[in-house]
């Protein structure tokens, strides 16, 4: 009986280790290793973020999938696109950060024709006018007053898709049906209009 003890003890020890957490996880949540964690950050879409148990998770810098759209185009005015079927697009600014706060790009004169760009296709892809939102304004006075930047109403959009500074900044599109996709952190401004150019097809 004391043999039996004895052994289960460092058969327990073994079995509990063997299955003991890693910190990082895939982000359908599942358990991986290092190795392959920082892999997917230096080799995939993604990005390696704090979970909050002293642990990290995988984001992809490309979500889609569908929600309620009705909220969304509700708390930013845009209750008449949506009833007239037109899609949402939403630019998000995380706050100021080293990424968005120097180059050339990030300034009045770029963000004037970002905006002349983008309302050109809204218009030619079925969308509202693009909606700018912040969710810090620190650092949105180097932009001037070239678009209306407006607060997260009710942090909708954080909670919904942008749960992390994300650096630069973010953007997603939505469409009346629900579906929607995007990019996480620093992205190319064609990338809004493939990502619209999509949803069109799909629905």
């Amino acid at each position: 009986m004391n043999f039996q003890v004895v052994l289960f003890i460092p058969l327990f020890v073994i079995s509990f280790s063997t299955h003991a957490q890693t910190g990082y996880q895939d982000e359908m949540g599942r358990e991986v290793s290092r190795e392959y964690f920082e892999k997917q950050i230096l080799e995939g879409p993604y990005f390696g973020i704090p979970d909050g148990d002293n642990g990290k998770t995988l984001v992809h810098r490309m979500p889609f999938g569908k929600v309620d759209p009705t909220p969304f185009f509700e708390k930013t005015g845009n209750s008449e696109a949506l009833e007239q079927g037109l899609s949402l697009i939403v630019i998000y600014y995380p706050g100021k950060d080293e990424c968005n706060s120097t180059g050339e790009g990030n300034n009045s004169s770029s963000i004037a024709k970002e905006h002349k760009t983008l309302s050109r296709w809204a218009q030619k892809g079925n969308a509202a006018p693009p909606v700018y939102i912040y969710g810090n304004p620190h650092g949105l006075e180097k932009y001037g007053d070239k678009v209306a930047w407006i607060p997260d109403p009710d942090h909708v959009f954080q909670d919904q898709f942008f749960r992390y500074p994300y650096p630069c900044g973010s953007f997603v599109v939505i469409h009346p049906s629900g579906e929607f996709r995007g990019i996480l952190g620093e992205y190319p401004l064609s990338q809004i209009q493939v990502a619209l150019k999509k949803l069109n097809r799909a629905n």
